[in-house]
């Protein structure tokens, strides 16, 4: 006889939180552990951030934020996206207490532990809860694709840059290759 478990929920993910220490997401009420990042990872969200903030300083508004915060997609799928971007026009989703919706932009970056769950998983669902741009930024390949256009559960536009990555939402925004993949200086 199968047993069938009911389906997570947000509360049931706070709750599993206050007895584990994992960094825990939620997608369509299945929990997904995701390991702690590597240096070169925690390196290219820290020169990515900075890019991105100096972005949101130049333009006067939009909010900014890093990974681990919850993103709530719906009850059943909360993510932790790297690096997450609220336009004005979405910017009522984010109250003091909480993050209630799809972001603007989102950026992933792949890591080979979290590469196929990135690739797949979360960019089907970011195009299904309609978040209008997601990057994934590729440490192996040193390149960045640019996923846009949610339709129907998927991205009808998808363009990998591997000298310059262009947004379309900020099309003026744009992030040299060569220097986000640069060498780690030596200490």
């Amino acid at each position: 006889m199968a047993v069938q478990s009911r389906s997570l929920r947000y509360a049931d993910l706070l709750r599993i939180r206050e007895t584990r220490d994992e960094r825990l997401e939620l997608i369509e009420g299945e929990l997904f552990v995701t390991p702690s990042p590597s240096p070169l990872h925690q390196y290219v969200s820290g020169r990515l951030e900075y890019l991105f903030r100096q972005l949101v300083i130049r333009l006067g508004y939009g909010l900014l934020f890093s990974a681990p915060l919850d993103v709530k997609l719906a009850e059943d799928t909360v993510v932790q996206p790297d690096l997450i971007l609220y336009l004005p026009d979405r910017r009522p989703l984010v109250t003091t207490t909480a993050v209630e919706g799809a972001p603007s932009l989102v950026v992933e970056i792949l890591s080979p532990s979290t590469r196929t769950y990135d690739l797949q998983t979360k960019r089907r669902r970011y195009a299904e809860h309609g978040v209008p741009e997601n990057w994934l930024v590729d440490t192996l390949s040193h390149a960045v694709t640019v996923c846009s256009d949610p339709q129907e559960g998927r991205y009808r536009s998808e363009r990998v840059a591997r000298d310059v990555a262009t947004s379309v939402l900020i099309p003026d925004f744009t992030v040299d290759l060569d220097e986000l993949f640069a060498p780690i200086p030596d200490e």
